[in-house]
C-alpha cells in the first residue's frame, strides 16, 4: 500500500516559503479583492508576510491553514485571533492545529465574529504592533 505523508502533500502545495507567500497573496486578492484593490502589490506582499508570521506564531504550518488564517486577518480583523473566544478555540488542544482553524466557522457564533470585526484597525498593517 502506498502511503503519502502530509509533508509530501504539502510539498506539492507549496515547496518553499516563497510558494506559500504567492499562494496566500493570490488567495487574498481573490477572496478580498474589494478590500485590497487599492493596495500596492509590494505593500500587499509585506502585509501577507506579516500575516504568515502571525499564523506561524499560532502554530500553523500547513499552507492551506496559513492561507485561511491570513484571509481571516484581512476579512475580519488583523487581530481577530486576540478575541477571547476565538483565541480559546485556536488554543484548544483537544483538536489538531489544522482542525482548530477549520472549525472556527462552526465554533464561533456570528455575533463574536462581528465583535472581532469591529476591532479592525488598518494601522496594524503599517506599524510595528503587528510584528
Amino acid at each position: 500500500m502506498l502511503v503519502i505523508r502530509d509533508s509530501q502533500i504539502q510539498s506539492f502545495i507549496a515547496k518553499s516559503d516563497d510558494d506559500v507567500l504567492r499562494l496566500v497573496c493570490d488567495a487574498i486578492v481573490k477572496a478580498n479583492h474589494g478590500r485590497v484593490a487599492a493596495i500596492r502589490p509590494l505593500r500587499l506582499v509585506s502585509m501577507v508576510q506579516l500575516g504568515i508570521e502571525r499564523a506561524k506564531s499560532r502554530g500553523f504550518a500547513r499552507a492551506e491553514d496559513i492561507a485561511i488564517f491570513v484571509a481571516l486577518m484581512f476579512e475580519i480583523s488583523p487581530t481577530f485571533d486576540t478575541h477571547p473566544m476565538i483565541s480559546t478555540a485556536l488554543d484548544d488542544t483537544n483538536f489538531s492545529v489544522s482542525d482548530r482553524i477549520v472549525q472556527l466557522a462552526e465554533r464561533i457564533p456570528d455575533v463574536l465574529w462581528l465583535e472581532a470585526e469591529a476591532g479592525y484597525d488598518e494601522k496594524f498593517w503599517f506599524n510595528d504592533e503587528g510584528k
